[in-house]
C-alpha cells in the first residue's frame, strides 16, 4: 500500500542555501570545503547546507533572483560586477535583508570600512581560517525550523591577534618597506607602568564599552610614525635616544596604523566588527590599564625592530 504524502506542515525544512561568488573556481572549492568540512566536529556550528556558486556579481544577481539564497559569500575583485557593485545592486534591487559576507585579499582599512558601510555583514581576509568562516556564516543563517537558533559561542581567552603574517602585511603596507622585523614577544609585566605610549581604543557594534586596547610604546611610535611620515633616520634615532615625545605628525601616522589594525583583531563572536574609537598619546601612566590587563579576553604582544634605528613594542588586549 502506498504511503500518503507527508502533510505540508510536517515536511522537513530545506537546508540553508549559501551562494559563493568568486571568479576563481579554486577559491569556490576552498570555501565550499570549509563550509562542508568538519560536519561532526564540535567546533563546527553549521547545519548541512545547500551550496551554489557564481563566477561574478552579474551571475550572482541572476542566481539570487532565481534561487533566493539565505546568504551570499562574495569576493571583492571580480570582472564585470565586483563585490561592492553586487552589494549595491542587491540593496537597490529589493534584497536589502539578504546578508552578504565579503571574503577578500583586500586589506586597506578604508576599503574594508566602505564594504561594511555598503552593507557587508562581515569582511574576512584571504587566506582565512576555516573555523572563523564557519562561525561568521553560522551567525547569519536563519533559525532552523523546529529547533533552537544557531548559537555562536564566543572564542576562549587567548590571542588578541591570531595572524602574525597578516599584521606583518598591514605594517608593510603602512611603512612601504619590508626592512623591519616584527615578531611575537613574551608578555611584558611592566607594560602598564610605562608613562608615554600611544593608546588606541577599539569598539564593536552591539557591545557596550571598549572591545580592545592597542598600545605602542614611545619607541614603536617613533618607528611606525617616523617611517610613515618620512622622517629621516637621524631624526628618529635622535628622538629615541633622547627619550623625546613623538610629535603630532608621527603620532598621526602611528594612529593611522592602529586604525588599520582593527581588521586584525580577533572576533569573539561572528557579529563583532572591531573599529577604532579613539587614539591618543598618553603622557602619563594609564590608570585603568592594570585592571584591563588582568581581566583581558586575549592578549598579543610584538617586538618591532628596524635595523639601524632601534626597536619598540606593540600590544593588543581584548577587554
Amino acid at each position: 500500500m502506498l504511503s500518503s504524502p507527508m502533510p505540508q506542515e510536517e515536511r522537513l525544512p530545506r537546508p540553508p542555501r549559501v551562494l559563493i561568488v568568486d571568479d576563481s573556481r579554486a577559491i569556490q572549492a576552498i570555501i565550499r570545503r570549509a563550509l562542508e568540512g568538519g560536519v561532526d566536529d564540535d567546533d563546527n556550528p553549521l547545519p548541512p547546507l545547500q551550496i551554489d556558486t557564481a563566477d561574478d556579481g552579474a551571475a550572482a544577481l541572476d542566481r539570487v533572483a532565481a534561487e533566493r539564497p539565505d546568504l551570499v559569500l562574495s569576493d571583492w575583485h571580480m570582472p564585470n560586477v565586483g563585490g561592492l557593485q553586487l552589494l549595491q545592486a542587491l540593496r537597490r534591487g529589493g534584497h536589502a535583508d539578504l546578508p552578504v559576507g565579503i571574503v577578500t585579499t583586500e586589506t586597506r582599512a578604508e576599503r574594508l570600512h566602505e564594504a561594511r558601510r555598503r552593507g557587508a555583514r562581515f569582511v574576512l581576509p584571504k587566506p582565512f581560517d576555516d573555523r572563523a568562516l564557519r562561525r561568521a556564516v553560522a551567525g547569519l543563517l536563519p533559525q532552523r525550523a523546529g529547533g533552537p537558533a544557531l548559537e555562536v559561542p564566543e572564542l576562549p581567552r587567548g590571542s588578541a591577534i591570531d595572524s602574525l603574517a597578516q599584521l606583518q602585511q598591514q605594517l608593510y603596507m603602512h611603512l612601504g618597506t619590508r626592512g623591519f622585523d616584527l615578531r611575537r614577544a613574551e608578555q611584558d609585566a611592566g607594560l602598564a607602568e610605562r608613562p608615554t605610549q600611544l593608546v588606541a581604543l577599539y569598539g564593536s557594534a552591539g557591545r557596550n564599552g571598549p572591545y580592545a586596547i592597542g598600545l605602542l610604546d614611545a619607541s614603536a611610535c617613533w618607528l611606525v610614525g617616523g617611517i610613515a611620515a618620512g622622517a629621516s633616520s637621524a631624526e628618529i634615532q635622535a628622538g629615541m635616544a633622547a627619550g623625546l615625545e613623538p610629535g603630532p605628525r608621527l603620532v598621526d601616522q602611528a594612529g593611522r596604523f592602529m586604525r588599520a589594525c582593527a581588521a586584525q583583531l580577533r572576533k569573539r563572536s561572528a557579529s563583532d566588527v572591531p573599529a577604532l574609537s579613539a587614539v591618543r598619546l598618553a603622557r602619563q601612566r594609564f590608570e585603568r590599564l592594570p585592571e584591563l590587563m588582568a581581566r583581558n579576553s586575549g592578549r598579543s604582544e610584538f617586538s618591532l625592530r628596524l635595523p639601524g634605528l632601534g626597536q619598540g613594542r606593540l600590544a593588543f588586549l581584548l577587554v
